[in-house]
């Protein structure tokens, strides 16, 4: 899994030397979606191998169906983040929703999820020995997941919902925001479409889908891990890792065209970094 994943790191650096060679950045749905699905295939490989196959299936139904019906209600009725819509750009959809939006739902909840397993080492343990021991333990994991979760969403939202996507790759945005919000309300989407910046209602729903669906997990479905003490516990670090330093990318070379959504970079490095470089010192005192 790790020598993989260490080969998505190779093929992205090429593909960055080559954006920043010719100066376009690499506005690419078809990559993005065989990103999403691969990282998707090997998070499902990776809980299969430590978790165990009843709780690896669990965990991602869970994910899906309760990601779903939030983006279902939020995409259609404005609950849980907001008023917006999506376009065609994502590709095939279900009642409104793109396939890929619960696909990158599924394996970043888990990568988060797991990351804080390996981080402090709990290794899928379960504590409390009453209901309520039990319940305050998963609601503590899923309150570090959705944390997680919310960092690396600071960063994709003013990605997805930028104008650059048509002035550059002739796209829509991902989806786009009826009304608008207060974050990062200075960068410019598609013009005539709808309303720059970002509500905060947005992160409350991202917030509180994630905390649902690991609360879920780990109060009826938790099992102690069957693999643990291995360097393929550390696997999610490189996944959330890889997925931060990508964005970080993009953000800079979307920076060409539209001045300050730099400031994302800036953002996201203070949101999902912290988390990142304490698990480097973990994994340098694990295996120095």
């Amino acid at each position: 899994m790790l020598a993989i994943l260490f080969l998505y790191y190779v093929s992205a650096t090429v593909v960055h030397l080559v954006a920043w060679a010719t100066h376009k950045p690499p506005l690419n749905v078809g990559l993005v979606a065989l990103a999403m699905l691969s990282l998707l295939a090997i998070s499902i490989w990776h809980a299969v191998v430590v978790k165990g196959i009843k709780p690896a299936i669990a965990f991602f139904v869970i994910a899906v169906i309760v990601s779903w019906i939030c983006e279902f209600l939020g995409h259609n009725q404005g609950w849980f983040f907001g008023h917006y819509h999506y376009t065609a750009t994502l590709g095939p959809a279900i009642g409104g929703v793109p396939i890929i939006i619960t696909v990158t739902w599924s394996f970043i909840i888990y990568t988060a999820f797991m990351l804080i397993d390996w981080l402090i080492g709990i290794g899928g343990e379960t504590r409390g020995r009453s209901l309520w021991g039990k319940t305050f333990w998963s609601a503590l994991i899923a309150a570090g997941t959705a944390t997680l979760v919310c960092a690396w969403d600071m960063i994709v939202d003013p990605v997805a919902t930028s104008g650059v996507w048509w002035t550059v790759a002739g796209k829509d945005p991902w989806w786009y925001w009826f009304y608008g919000g207060p974050y990062l309300k200075e960068l410019p989407g598609k013009p005539g479409l709808g309303m720059p910046g970002v509500p905060i209602g947005n992160f409350v729903g991202w917030w509180l889908a994630p905390f649902f669906i690991v609360f879920i997990f780990c109060l009826f479905f938790q099992k102690r891990n069957r693999v643990s003490g291995s360097l393929l516990n550390s696997l999610p670090l490189f996944v959330y890792f890889y997925i931060y330093i990508t964005l970080i990318l993009l953000v800079l070379e979307m920076n060409w065209f539209f001045d300050g959504i730099n400031q994302v970079a800036l953002i996201g490095t203070f949101t999902m970094m912290p988390v990142i470089l304490l698990s480097v010192i973990k994994l340098a005192r694990d295996y120095t």
